[in-house]
């Protein structure tokens, strides 16, 4: 037999759920016809919603989910279809009640009703309305139905026909005079009897009498006085046809129940009296009742109406005591009833007996009894069923848990704090079910258990953020009386509730603080979370525990603050305890230390140092005494000692020291051995401590004027070519890109450091990141060149393009480098952009001093047109960058002098539109860097007029412009400088003319470039020679 198939989708089991719940609703709707096609009353208004609601049905059957749900999504779907569900099940409800009911009730009540369908009617109209069904893909004849059924109901008017409306007016009037007159009665059933199509007969009455009696014995269950008075009324009225004789027991029961004892009664408020007076002629009234009589002047007595002399009243003691007699009796009559309802298997029983328990038990004796009459395991197994009162059955167990201390325990056993946890999860979040989770934790010896039960506390925690405050706050105090158990308050804090977790906390021995600093270390932590335990109190008791002797506690610690150190609040917490820092470097330095308490500790000050900026670092006495010479070359010492993991956490530690304090990088600059030992650990087997250590010795060399601090020799060429072999060979990114870096920061006028760099492979693997795979032919070239290796690697060639060391910069002409960098120029970083435009520039420069005068092309005929003109206009051959034999001595600029292979050549390198199109950089100085590039073409007088059409032929005018409008202060300057150049050379279109004008006369308002502006100015005659601006 085959394996069933259990890979169903999600969405197919909710649109399954979604066709269970149409299909309840098409059933519904069918319910609801068959229910209001034999209504009595009111048959035309019914008639028509009978056949709406019989559409709406077959309509239902009609259509399928899916279709509605794709529409509307899944969860509209069925919020709309429980709408519709419940509306049709009340409308149901409503007929089913009336039905029934007798028809007294019915005619009496008619309006109250119609009005009732008429107002479901429209809101059923609207729920079917919001499925717009008709825009699905569905038949004319469909759409039609579904409009003509939301109209129809949504019109729909239920009225009262005019015999209703008499009849309903007469059954009123006669109840409310009391009319107990038989003609009146008879004619009045007579009527009655016509509307609902039935005979005035015995039959009729007593039919009618049964149902009046059952529902005013379910009026009085619910506490609906009101109700259950008028429904009197109606079987007064029916007795008074005298059809039927009332049954002489019926009439005592009734006298009673509505007089219990005559003389119990005030004849003044007809309510049995709780303070009963005496007044002078004898006869007894309710305190509050005579006194508002004889405040209003009068001063004869309501029984006999004889002038009374004296408005003393005198309390009546013995009535007092009979009435408190006769309501102990009552009471305990009603509570016999209830518990034997409560025993009996018949559920509205039970249900009554609940709701009379309920206030009953509220008197302590009652509790008493109830708990020693063995009803406990009954009340708690009540929880359990749908059927029985939920609510009746909390209630009575809330008063059990209140007054019995003795039978908590029981409860308890019963398994009370099961049946709760399992009411709240399905939704019932009563204040009622979390008071008795309440009452009972506030016994001590049942905490255990209560804190036990499985889903108790988190869900208890989930209850704090409910939206009744009654809840929330019961909530709070119960999980604030299981928070003496240590295992507990661990529970609430995996559960998101970390108060009690933080007290306990505090006020716990080592041994407990370190069992929950290790069971924090596993727990998910959230922002609001965070708030708890930034408790100043909190982070020093977890600071106290670096200083047990424990190694095993200190662990617990030192985990702990590493995982609280990714919130900023606790960082700043640690760093203002004042021995926060010193107990870290005492585990540091202490020799017999555990490596693993070493590691921890280092990793955890470099995560502190790390955190602060600047200014703060400079304010955090601790945080100084960490760059003192002592410590520093401590931790350079260690370095050599340690393991491989405590060696990268103090590596990494050194380098956020040196990051934020110059004191520091001169110590481990300053320390011989320690510089020895580094570039030795270049060679370490453990990438993770390579790397570490050159980020430690680019960190001391960046921006430092003396560069990268060697060693002496004959260890300075070794670590020269280290830092080449990482760069050539490493497989690792990262190692690669900081090796580049701490290359191009290696002394600048060190003649042995660039023979050792000249003999190396270092312009080689230079050359291998800059050029892409299909201009390296036969060279490895990186699969995956990283953006930070092609800057630093761009740094480290500025050392060869250096203007001042020819020998270097012919070795970069040799490698054929040039195009490669002029594509950087398009899609590179912006650091590699203005690297990149500076190495360009040093080479343009070079090249320039290099180009003896006579071999320019300044001799060249006037009226000759410009050889890069000529260029342009036939761009499919190749020039001065071809491999051709006419052409390849040829520059439109410095036509043979730029020839050889060595020579570099911007124009010959196609670099100009690249470096043109780069002044659209506004940032990181890449402007400025390609302006002293395209600047080095304008340096020689004898090829200016050449060099200034090249860049006006790239539209470098355009881009200049730009840059005098939106560039840095730096790069106007520049820009200025080379501006003036060219519009002396060359003339400019007229709108680009009087764009460069508007900017110019804008930028004279600033006063660092105001000359310099002014001159420009004077030049492109715009402002007179003698201006103030000179």
């Amino acid at each position: 037999m085959d394996s069933m198939d259990f890979n169903i989708g999600i969405e197919d089991v909710g649109v399954a759920v979604l066709q269970e719940l149409w299909n309840k609703v098409a059933f519904q709707a069918t319910e609801l016809v068959s229910e209001t096609r034999d209504v009595v009353l009111e048959k035309d208004s019914f008639r028509e919603f009978c056949r709406s609601i019989s559409e709406l049905s077959t309509l239902l059957r009609a259509v399928d989910a899916k279709r509605v749900e794709s529409a509307m999504g899944l969860e509209s779907t069925k919020t709309a279809l429980e709408t519709l569900n419940s509306q049709l099940r009340e409308a149901t409800k409503i007929i089913k009640g009336y039905k029934s009911g007798s028809c007294l009730r019915l005619l009496l009540n008619s309006r109250s009703m119609l009005m009732q369908m008429q107002n479901l009617s429209k809101e059923i109209a609207a729920t079917i309305s919001s499925f717009q069904l008709v825009n699905l893909d569905m038949s004319l004849n469909l759409k039609t139905m579904i409009n003509q059924i939301i109209n129809n109901l949504r019109s729909m008017e239920f009225r009262s026909t005019a015999a209703t409306e008499t009849i309903a007016f007469e059954i009123e009037k006669s109840i409310s005079q009391n009319s107990r007159n038989q003609e009146n009665a008879i004619n009045l059933l007579e009527k009655i009897a016509e509307v609902v199509g039935a005979r005035a007969n015995a039959s009729l009455v007593q039919n009618e009498l049964a149902l009046l009696k059952r529902e005013k014995e379910e009026m009085e269950d619910q506490k609906k006085q009101a109700e259950a008075l008028q429904l009197a009324q109606l079987i007064q009225l029916l007795y008074s046809t005298e059809i039927v004789t009332r049954p002489q027991n019926e009439e005592i029961a009734l006298y009673h129940q509505q007089y219990p004892i005559t003389s119990f009664i005030c004849p003044l408020c007809n309510e049995m009296m709780a303070d009963p007076v005496t007044i002078f002629c004898g006869h007894s009234f309710e305190r509050e009742a005579i006194e508002d009589r004889f405040n209003r002047g009068e001063r004869n007595c309501p029984t006999c109406g004889e002038q009374l002399s004296s408005l003393e009243l005198t309390p009546n003691v013995n009535l007092r005591r009979s009435i408190d007699e006769w309501k102990q009796r009552d009471m305990d009559l009603k509570f016999q009833a209830a518990v034997s309802g409560i025993n009996n298997n018949d559920h509205s029983r039970q249900n009554k007996a609940l709701e009379d328990m309920k206030f009953l038990i509220e008197i302590p004796c009652y509790a008493v009894k109830v708990a020693e009459g063995g009803l406990v395991p009954k009340l708690v197994e009540f929880l359990k069923y749908k059927r029985l009162s939920t609510s009746a059955t909390l209630k009575c167990l809330y008063y059990l848990a209140m007054h019995c201390d003795n039978h908590k325990e029981a409860m308890v056993e019963a398994g009370v704090v099961r049946c709760i946890v399992k009411l709240i999860y399905r939704g019932e979040k009563r204040p009622d079910a979390i008071a008795v989770l309440l009452e009972l934790s506030k016994t001590e010896t049942l905490t255990e258990k209560i804190g036990k039960t499985k889903d108790c506390i988190p869900l208890l925690v989930s209850l704090l953020h409910n939206d009744n405050p009654v809840v929330s706050q019961k909530a709070q105090s119960t999980l604030q009386n299981l928070s003496s158990n240590t295992s507990f308050v661990i529970k609430m804090a995996e559960a998101g509730h970390f108060q009690p977790f933080v007290a306990r906390f505090n006020q716990g021995p080592q041994e407990s603080r370190a069992g929950m600093a290790a069971d924090l270390i596993k727990m998910p932590l959230k922002e609001n979370n965070i708030k708890d335990l930034e408790d100043g109190e909190f982070i020093q008791s977890l600071i106290q525990m670096l200083s047990s002797n424990s190694p095993a506690y200190k662990s617990a610690c030192l985990k702990c603050i590493k995982k609280l150190m990714v919130y900023p609040q606790i960082v700043k917490q640690l760093l203002s305890d004042s021995v926060m820092i010193p107990l870290l470097l005492g585990l540091i330095s202490f020799v017999r230390s555990d490596s693993h308490l070493k590691q921890v500790a280092g990793e955890i000050l470099a995560l502190l140092v790390g955190a602060c900026q600047h200014p703060e670092f400079e304010m955090h006495q601790n945080l100084q005494e960490l760059q003192s010479e002592h410590n520093v070359s401590l931790f350079l010492q260690l370095v050599g000692n340690s393991d491989p993991e405590t060696k990268i956490q103090l590596l990494h530690l050194l380098v956020e020291l040196s990051s934020k304090s110059q004191a520091a990088q001169n110590v481990i600059r300053s320390d011989r051995d320690a510089i020895v030992h580094l570039f030795a650990l270049l060679n370490d087997d453990q990438h993770e401590v390579k790397r570490w250590v050159l980020k430690l010795i680019s960190c001391i060399s960046d921006n430092h004027p003396d560069g990268v601090p060697l060693p002496s020799s004959p260890w300075k060429e070794t670590a020269i070519n280290t830092l080449v072999a990482i760069l050539t060979c490493s497989l690792d990114i990262e190692e690669r890109s900081i090796a580049a870096a701490i290359i191009s920061q290696l002394p600048k006028d060190d003649i042995i450091i660039d023979e050792i760099l000249k003999k190396s492979e270092a312009l080689k693997a230079i050359r291998e990141v800059i050029c892409t795979e299909d201009e390296c032919e036969g060279i490895r070239a990186s699969a995956n060149v990283d953006m930070s290796l092609l800057e630093n690697t761009l740094a480290a060639l500025l050392r060869f393009t250096e203007p001042t060391k020819p020998h270097l910069q012919r070795q970069v002409g040799k490698l054929g480098v040039y195009p490669s960098l002029v594509r950087v120029l398009s899609s590179g970083s912006s650091l590699a952009k203005k690297r990149t435009a500076i190495a360009l520039a040093h080479l343009s420069q070079s090249t320039r001093f290099s180009m003896p005068d006579a071999t320019l092309m300044a001799n060249e005929p006037k009226n000759s047109m410009p050889l890069l003109h000529f260029m342009n206009l036939l761009p499919n051959m190749s020039w001065c960058c071809s491999t051709s034999t006419v052409n390849d001595s040829l520059c439109a600029i410095h036509g043979a002098a730029c020839s050889p292979r060595d020579t570099f050549c911007l124009v010959k390198a196609d670099a100009v539109k690249p470096l043109v199109r780069t002044l659209s950089e506004t940032e990181g100085g890449v402007a400025e860097a390609a302006l002293t590039a395209l600047e080095t073409l304008l340096t020689d007088n004898n090829t200016l007029s050449h060099a200034t059409a090249a860049i006006v032929d790239n539209e470098g005018v355009v881009a200049i412009v730009q840059v005098l409008e939106k560039g840095s202060f730096s790069a106007k300057s520049k820009a200025l400088d080379l501006f003036q150049k060219i519009i002396k050379h060359t003339q400019i279109s007229e709108p680009l003319f009087q764009k460069s004008e508007r900017i110019l006369i804008q930028l004279l308002h600033e006063d660092a470039l105001k000359k310099k502006v002014a001159l420009v100015l004077r030049q492109m005659s715009i402002i007179p020679e003698q201006s103030s601006y000179f």
